[in-house]
């Protein structure tokens, strides 16, 4: 049964790399994972817990095709939220500050992303780390989302390009 649940399960430098296609069960990896039985997603679907990452995800969610959770600090979700397909969740950033030693090799800024009850996260859209989403939230498709949104909020993308040049 569990082999028709789990597409993939590894472990690697005390890292747990999770491919799930549907979960009829809770999953508690001690208090760093925390899933309930009733979670729902379709094909694609991709959780990443490093390290000293926490992840938790309240009851009645759905998550659509390709959604990404990549957790290095503390990620919650709150009851009853549904994401749309591509959805992407990184709470953490690479440092880059450091001009003489190679970006991969600098580290993680780490930060958590809190998401509140009854929430639609629209398709295509990537939150960034130190965010907290409140209640009853609608995020439209292709939002970056960079900034915490208070409850009762519907988020609408404004497509513009901002060029900035880079400086070290």
């Amino acid at each position: 049964m569990i082999k028709k649940v789990i597409n993939h399960l590894s472990w690697r430098y005390n890292t747990t790399v999770i491919k799930l296609k549907k979960m009829h069960f809770r999953l508690n990896y001690g208090e760093r994972v925390d899933l309930p039985p009733d979670l729902l997603f379709r094909k694609g679907f991709k959780l990443l817990v490093e390290k000293e990452g926490r992840f938790k995800i309240g009851n009645g969610c759905f998550f659509n095709f390709n959604c990404t959770i990549t957790c290095f600090g503390d990620t919650t979700i709150g009851n009853d939220c549904i994401f749309g397909e591509n959805v992407k969740f990184y709470d953490h950033n690479h440092r880059f500050s450091d001009t003489e030693v190679l970006i991969r090799n600098q580290g993680y800024k780490v930060g958590s992303i809190k998401i509140g009850n009854n929430c639609w996260i629209g398709s295509n859209v990537t939150i960034l780390k130190d965010i907290t989403i409140g209640d009853n939230v609608v995020i439209g498709a292709n939002c970056l989302i960079n900034k915490s949104i208070p409850s009762n909020t519907i988020v609408k993308p404004k497509n513009e390009l901002i060029f900035e040049e880079k400086r070290l």
